[in-house]
């Protein structure tokens, strides 16, 4: 249930959450250590959106592990197996698609949220792999070109449906990985 309530929570939040709390304890934290850590750092975006994410995954995890049948574990069971080897060899590998499915879906998720690094990263177009300098993201940088009065055929907003179908690239190909791995280790029971 507790896992339900974070589920619920709106981004908005998490952003607020992420910039008011998480990103001056990780300065704080570096400043002390002798680092320089912007005070929007991705390293607060990240973890405020894996706290994000984490529902996702768990509770459609928890769905697809109890959807495997009762027949198999019954029979791993009478075959002599305990329960720890039951989950390890029969249900986690039953499972193991939709499981992959539903990370899959979270990473989706993550990729297009906007608001937690709006708030928590920046809007400094910095391509760094620095987790501690400030960063935006591509549907950051689509709402901060499509702000304002501009024509369609502006280079902004070209630029911004650019960003779009490269987000939706990326996005399709991760759907198209999850499909093939689901249909790798997919199998029918009865």
């Amino acid at each position: 249930p507790a896992l339900e309530v974070l589920a619920g929570i709106p981004t908005v939040v998490y952003g607020f959450f992420a910039a008011l709390t998480v990103a001056p304890f990780i300065r704080g934290v570096g400043e002390s250590v002798g680092l320089d850590v912007s005070s929007e750092s991705a390293l607060a975006a990240g973890l405020v959106m894996g706290i994000m994410i984490i529902p996702f995954v768990s509770s459609l995890s928890d769905d697809v592990i109890n959807a495997v049948p009762q027949s198999l574990r019954d029979g791993s069971y009478g075959l002599g197996a305990t329960r720890s080897e039951t989950v390890r060899q029969v249900v986690i590998p039953a499972a193991l698609p939709g499981i992959v499915g539903a990370v899959m879906l979270a990473v989706s998720r993550a990729i297009g949220e906007t608001m937690i690094v709006a708030m928590a990263a920046g809007l400094a177009a910095n391509l760094t792999a620095n987790p501690l300098d400030s960063v935006t993201t591509v549907t950051v940088q689509i709402v901060t070109l499509l702000v304002g009065d501009q024509e369609f055929d502006s280079p902004k907003t070209l630029a911004a449906f650019a960003l779009g179908l490269v987000l939706f690239i990326v996005t399709l190909v991760l759907n198209f990985v999850a499909i093939k791995i689901v249909q790798k280790y997919r199998e029918q029971y009865d």
